[in-house]
């Protein structure tokens, strides 16, 4: 088996896609709403509450006193996409469209339910169909800019959908206009982070993280893309470190427990990297990358037979994972065999 550095830039791109997936799908409530009432759509009154200083650094509103269509309907969505996500996480995808349909037919335009749409139809491997929801995305995304040209957090909503249809120079295009009028939005200082790590600039993802993580210590998203960019730099006792203060603010953060194993069997620490994939695996037993990694730790210490049968349990779930199909291919070629019936 070769060294897992050779393809560890595949396996933490898969890894950083699930931590996209919150990073340049999510539209925080204030920025969607804010939108809302730059197209004009209005009934009921609603006041939003002054932001705090954080809040301020992250997301941007252009009034203080926005209109919605009713807030009953609006809190009916916004449970809606709950369900959806939670379930969307929990890769139940099939489930999670099933309510972000649901939300749709309430609400046509929300942005959140067509975001996670198109991302669940991506993940299904049903592309045509994600793209058209994406493309949803952008078409009330543009409407909203043709009316405010400098609102910074449509132009970082723009950028997420840039960054999920894989079109990371057109999304940073979209992240640097959002900052050139927030130097301080915290959402597309470490989403354009994210993006230049899918480009292999991790030097310069990591000065995006870091100027993220200036502003908000605690910001998970940013701490995990920085812990990647280290692991790949392989700087994996650093890369720990970060992992570690995810923990510290999450301990059942999949991601978190899974990339500091990766980085402890980069270190040759297998056993205690074992440790780490097994708490993952704990908290998401479908975790395929989790699965994989395991197997790859196992086979890795000469445990040839059991390694076999985590790739197979990723396989189940992925039978595309192609890591796995070579290093199963491997692992039968070194384990011991079996005596005929």
């Amino acid at each position: 088996m070769k060294n897992r550095n050779n393809h560890r830039g595949l396996l933490q791109s898969r890894l950083l896609s699930l931590l996209l997936l919150s990073l340049l799908v999510v539209v925080v409530l204030a920025s969607v709403t804010t939108m809302m009432a730059t197209l004009g759509v209005s009934s009921t009154s609603t006041t939003m509450s002054t932001p705090t200083a954080a809040q301020a650094n992250t997301t941007t509103t252009t009034a203080a006193t926005i209109t919605i269509t009713n807030a009953t309907t609006l809190n009916q969505v916004t449970t809606l996409n709950n369900e959806g996500i939670s379930v969307y996480y929990l890769d139940k995808y099939n489930e999670s469209i099933f309510y972000f349909d649901k939300a749709l037919s309430i609400d046509p335009n929300d942005i959140d339910a067509l975001y996670y749409k198109g991302g669940a139809f991506d993940k299904l491997g049903n592309h045509n169909q994600a793209i058209i929801f994406m493309n949803k995305a952008i078409v009330l995304l543009d409407k909203a800019l043709a009316i405010d040209p400098k609102n910074a957090g449509v132009l970082d909503d723009k950028g997420n959908v840039f960054g999920l249809l894989g079109n990371y120079k057109q999304a940073i295009q979209y992240y640097n206009k959002a900052l050139s009028i927030n130097p301080n939005l915290v959402s597309s200082l470490t989403s354009k982070g994210s993006v230049l790590y899918f480009l292999g600039n991790y030097t310069q993802a990591i000065q995006y993280y870091d100027r993220a993580l200036a502003l908000d210590p605690k910001n998970v998203k940013a701490l995990t893309g920085k812990g990647l960019a280290l692991d790949n730099l392989a700087n994996h006792r650093r890369a720990i470190q970060y992992f570690d203060k995810v923990l510290a603010i999450d301990p059942k953060n999949v991601l978190a427990l899974n990339n500091k194993g990766n980085a402890l069997d980069s270190l040759g620490n297998h056993t205690q990297a074992i440790t780490y994939y097994d708490k993952a695996l704990a908290i998401d037993p479908k975790n395929v990358l989790a699965l994989y990694n395991k197997g790859a730790a196992l086979y890795n210490l000469g445990n040839h037979t059991q390694a076999i049968a985590l790739y197979d349990k990723a396989l189940a779930i992925d039978p595309k994972f192609v890591d796995a199909l070579v290093d199963k291919g491997k692992s039968l070629g070194s384990a011991p065999l079996r005596s005929a019936p």
